[in-house]
């Protein structure tokens, strides 16, 4: 039973994680055909993982409903939410625009349901995006300061009346806000954008070797 459960996973995740990282650096067609089998095979996996996890979430809201637990009225537009673009993805073969450059059912939906939906979410993270904002500038610290300054430089450039302030403040460097903008958007900006995805790099290679080499196996499950 161990042989199963432990060493067979092993073995088949330690052979194709090192078959197929040394693929990417082999200049073959048998490499580039084997890339493409396993891109293959990554799409299924991830269209049954898609379809996995959407009974999860229906299972999960169906049990909230059942109970009637606090906010299971929610739980409903799921499902009325999930019919309200499927329905119409399927009978409009999922396409938004008829050959005649009229709308689809789907296109309907998508514009007059989709859309708004989506508008109305990212306005209500506006207030939260606002709030973490306030927290984030109370300057207590070197480097607080230094976002203060980031975030000032660019809401200055974004309201009207910014170029007017700027002026007023920072005249006499003959900087206008656009110039400031750019050089805060082209060069700290970018560096720190940089560095965080040297980090995330760094981390999945070395979560990735700690998969192949049988070092992390919580995708093996808990037994």
């Amino acid at each position: 039973m161990k042989l199963f459960k432990k060493q067979i996973p092993l073995a088949i995740v330690f052979v194709f994680g090192l078959v197929t990282l040394a693929s990417y650096y082999v200049p073959h067609r048998t490499s580039e055909e084997y890339l493409d089998v396993m891109n293959s095979w990554e799409n299924i996996v991830s269209a049954f993982g898609f379809f996995l996890g959407l009974i999860s979430l229906f299972y999960a809201h169906y049990n909230k409903i059942k109970r009637k637990v606090d906010g299971w009225g929610y739980s409903l537009f799921v499902y009325i939410g999930f019919l309200l673009m499927v329905i119409p993805a399927v009978y409009s073969n999922g396409k938004q625009i008829n050959p005649d450059a009229s709308i689809t059912w789907l296109g309907w939906a998508y514009r007059y349901i989709y859309n708004p939906l989506q508008a109305t979410m990212f306005s209500i993270l506006a207030f939260y995006i606002i709030s973490t904002a306030y927290r984030s500038f109370r300057i207590k610290s070197l480097q607080a300061f230094v976002l203060f300054v980031a975030a000032f430089i660019l809401i200055l450039g974004r309201i009207p009346v910014g170029q007017m302030i700027w002026d007023q403040l920072f005249g006499f460097t003959k900087v206008t806000t656009g110039q400031a903008i750019d050089w805060v958007i082209g060069v700290p900006s970018t560096a720190g954008k940089r560095g965080i995805m040297i980090g995330v790099a760094i981390g999945a290679i070395v979560t990735s070797l700690k998969i192949i080499f049988g070092i992390e196996r919580q995708y093996m499950g808990k037994d």
